[in-house]
């Protein structure tokens, strides 16, 4: 989101490694008090408004309420504040 719609001040993240961005996040109807987890995008554009990305929760302790499908939003935030959305497209099961 743009810092006008209450994302970060400093603009879209820098990719800072090859290998991905952490962040906090929710699937609504978890809110950040119920369902905050550890989410790590990576394979976004650096500096970009909006790109294709893939994202994985890091650790998940909360009995599957934070599992995605195909159409799902997941709030990202960064301390208090959201600061972007991620649209689920694809969901693709690891062993």
């Amino acid at each position: 989101m743009t810092p006008e719609q209450g994302g970060r001040k400093s603009g879209p993240p820098p990719l800072l490694t090859d290998i991905a961005y952490a962040h906090t996040a929710f699937v609504p109807p978890q809110t950040m008090e119920t369902g905050l987890a550890s989410f790590v995008l990576q394979g976004f554009e650096a500096g970009a408004w909006t790109s294709p990305a893939e994202g994985r929760w890091l650790i998940v302790l909360n009995d599957g309420e934070q599992r995605v499908e195909r159409g799902n939003v997941v709030v990202v935030t960064e301390g208090h504040s959201i600061v972007a959305y991620f649209h689920v497209d694809e969901v693709v099961e690891e062993n």
